[in-house]
């Protein structure tokens, strides 16, 4: 996947790197751009992490490769063709893992981390590990949420300024949103941060993802113990109220197939 360049999203970019102070805490993040046009090395990669799923579900001998399988349908299954039902263990928040499409879109969302967070191997990662955002609205608030509280209304011209710039590159009304679950107790992405969001935006048609993170790791000199409880807080509240189940159900739109194979949009120019 190729790192795009964009000035408005590296000027993002660059503040959220820098810290975003939000009343008595400090938001740090990244707002990134990637095609979806694979290198050789990762479509080695890619592969391989499709044989080895492939494994897992106990049906290496009737799933090809991404590279010479057509993307499989939303109802068949590739592991039994004769059996149109799914298996439980065939079902992930991402859709259904005989779904050639899913394996992929798995395998997008793990490169993107990797080229993201380069110290860190990510291939290890599951479907279960992300899910499905209901709408765009959600996440939005979701961001917006964080780099403000109450009344404070000074960073609303960087978040109006981030969604008008991602909106210019992604469309962002055609993108598939999805999120990183990380492990606050054992997770790379979380270690010595109190909380963590990551977000994929997904423009099948224009073969681009955008990832989006926000984390807190260090509060800024005024912060005290009343203010570290009073975050917890909130963001328990945010994480039981403010997201709720995501739209598992429609996970597998927008996933239809082409007769070209599923990695045939990554081999063009």
């Amino acid at each position: 996947m190729k790192y795009l360049e964009c000035p408005p999203i590296s000027e993002l970019d660059l503040r959220l790197h820098s810290g975003i102070i939000v009343g008595d805490y400090k938001v740090n993040g990244r707002v990134e751009i990637y095609s979806c046009k694979l290198a050789p090395s990762e479509k080695r990669l890619a592969n391989s992490l499709d044989k080895q799923l492939a494994v897992e579900l106990g049906g290496s001998q009737s799933v090809g490769s991404l590279e010479d399988s057509p993307l499989g349908g939303s109802f068949g299954n590739p592991f039994n063709p004769g059996h149109s039902s799914l298996s439980p263990a065939s079902a992930s928040p991402l859709g259904s893992v005989t779904d050639s499409a899913t394996r992929k879109l798995l395998i997008n969302l793990i490169l993107t981390l990797n080229n993201t967070f380069s110290d860190y191997d990510f291939r290890d990662l599951k479907p279960e590990d992300f899910i499905r955002e209901g709408s765009l609205d959600l996440v939005q608030n979701s961001i917006n949420s964080k780099l403000s509280r109450g009344e404070d209304s000074s960073n609303v011209e960087f978040y109006q300024r981030l969604w008008s710039s991602l909106d210019d590159e992604m469309s962002l009304k055609e993108c598939e949103i999805y999120s990183y679950v990380n492990d606050m107790d054992d997770d790379a992405l979380s270690v010595g941060k109190i909380w963590s969001v990551n977000y994929f935006l997904y423009n099948k048609k224009l073969k681009k993802l955008a990832f989006l993170a926000c984390w807190i790791k260090t509060f800024a000199p005024s912060s005290s113990l009343c203010a570290i409880a009073t975050l917890v807080y909130v963001w328990t509240l945010d994480a039981l109220f403010c997201r709720p189940g995501v739209g598992q159900e429609d996970s597998d739109e927008g996933m239809e197939s082409d007769d070209e194979g599923v990695w045939a949009m990554d081999t063009q120019d």
